[in-house]
């Protein structure tokens, strides 16, 4: 029987007992009974609710730790490649057996210098103002200058296949 119907059958002996049905001494023994499993129902609650908070606990924590284990994993990583990137020449490539590494050159990209300089017709209207880098780029290796904005050379990168 789940808490709900125990405690159900209590107000029904209780209503009996209120409408002349029954006298309190007839139902004491039955609803000392009933307060039982109540009671142990409820206790049996509680150590569930105690276990599903303390597990819930333990997994934020775990989660936690390993949050912390992945960010390091991630600076370990990034520190390998960059490590690798500096030991190789542009152009450099390797294959081995299941990898395959190059060094790519960067490539021409536009960097913004003042936004507020370059010519709207290069923008396009959003709720922030944005450049059109590729139309810039392509305009400014065709001579044409373009005020705020100039060519330089992204980094260089890796490919590992």
């Amino acid at each position: 029987m789940n808490l709900r119907e125990l405690t159900h059958d209590q107000e029904a002996i209780l209503a009996q007992v209120e409408s002349g049905d029954f006298t309190l001494d007839d139902v004491s023994d039955h609803l000392e009974l009933l307060e039982s499993e109540r009671n142990k129902k409820i206790e049996n609650y509680l150590f569930v609710i105690n276990r599903l908070d303390t597990d819930a606990k333990a997994l934020s924590t775990e989660i936690a730790r390993l949050d912390n284990i992945a960010a390091s994993k991630a600076s370990a990583l990034a520190n390998i490649k960059t490590l690798l990137l500096m030991s190789m020449q542009d152009g450099e490539k390797h294959e081995f057996d299941l990898f395959k590494v190059s060094r790519v050159k960067g490539r021409e990209v536009v960097s913004i210098t003042n936004i507020d300089k370059v010519p709207v017709r290069y923008g396009s209207e959003k709720v922030t103002y944005s450049v059109d880098k590729r139309q810039i780029l392509a305009d400014i290796k065709s001579g044409i200058n373009i005020a705020g904005a100039e060519i330089s050379i992204s980094n260089s990168s890796l490919r590992i296949k």
